[in-house]
């Protein structure tokens, strides 16, 4: 094996070093809104202590499951007792989608669910500017959109073009009441995976303001 120069090492030093400092430069998800039932108060500490059912609708199997386990490690680490969704293949939508997680919070006992919908938001090379389509421009299940997949970017420019959003809402298993939702937006990155970690810490982060836990 040839010996490696000192300049060799220090282009990839420097390469590394990029690429670290890219990643820590990445905007935080942005909030396009937010809201709470005015019966909560400021600081309810609705979800410290208890049980909660965790879901995530999207498109990609994987995805999903690194959002759920995101979404888990939040709540543990703000007090809560996360619980995983039981799915068997896609998930039901809409309402159906909710009675069904009703129901498995019922039988697990927990009084919440914590549902998370991750769709594409932001398309376009010319940088991050908002939620331009909209969570919900791709009705998976419902319109064009659900033939997409991780292998099929968006607009044919490839991943990096496209920042997902998470649109989160706490429902009360007793009623189906929603009692808190918000959105973040994420700008456009290639990493998926780092995307979802974004956006479900400041999904954490939006309850923890909230006085949830």
């Amino acid at each position: 094996m040839p010996p490696v120069s000192c300049r060799s090492l220090l282009r990839r030093s420097l390469a590394m070093a990029s690429i670290a400092l890219a990643a820590c430069m990445a905007p935080a998800p942005q909030q396009s809104g937010s809201w709470i039932d005015p019966t909560l108060g400021p600081n309810s500490g609705l979800l410290h202590g208890a049980k909660v059912l965790v879901a995530c609708e999207t498109w990609d199997v994987f995805m999903r499951q690194d959002c759920v386990d995101a979404l888990s490690r939040q709540l543990q680490s703000r007090g809560a007792t996360p619980i995983a969704a039981r799915f068997n293949g896609l998930p039901a939508r809409g309402n159906e989608l909710e009675g069904q997680l009703i129901a498995d919070a019922t039988s697990a006992g927990a009084a919440t669910v914590l549902l998370v919908e991750l769709a594409p938001a932001v398309m376009g090379g010319g940088g991050f500017s908002g939620a331009s389509i909209g969570i919900g421009g791709f009705s998976w299940g419902r319109s064009g959109g659900a033939g997409i997949g991780l292998s099929a970017p968006i607009g044919g420019t490839g991943w990096g073009s496209t920042g997902f959003a998470a649109q989160g809402r706490i429902v009360s298993v007793s009623n189906a009441r929603v009692m808190w939702s918000s959105t973040f937006v994420a700008s456009p990155s290639s990493d998926l995976a780092s995307q979802v970690r974004d956006l479900t810490r400041a999904l954490g982060e939006g309850l923890q303001a909230a006085g949830l836990f």
